[in-house]
């Protein structure tokens, strides 16, 4: 929420089209507009989906229903490429809720 007021400035471009067609030059991927980088901050980053993959969850969870193994995998999968990329981060804290999904107890049989 902090992120969003702090790009609350750039918002008017977003919705205007100014990150239409980005980058116009090689040379931009290095050096993005500030507009773009508050983008990707805010309304790009993964923070939007994980908090619903996290509601999902949550709500299997009440229901007594064991998520799939696969979220947990792609989760530790997302997490450690990310922390392998740009360290130092908080990627490989998403690891700890990746195990706990994949160690989550699962109904033993062919079910």
């Amino acid at each position: 929420m902090i992120t969003l007021l702090v790009s609350a400035d750039h918002v008017p471009g977003w919705l205007g089209g100014e990150l239409w067609h980005f980058p116009p030059h090689l040379d931009d991927l290095s050096r993005p507009a500030p507009n773009m980088g508050a983008f990707w901050l805010v309304w790009g980053s993964f923070a939007v989906p994980l908090g619903l993959v996290g509601a999902l969850v949550a709500g299997l969870g009440r229901r007594g229903v064991v998520p799939p193994a696969y979220c947990g995998a792609g989760l530790a999968l997302w997490a450690l490429v990310g922390a392998a990329v740009f360290e130092p981060s908080p990627f490989l804290l998403a690891v700890v809720p990746a195990v706990m999904l994949l160690t989550a107890r699962r109904p033993r049989g062919g079910r």
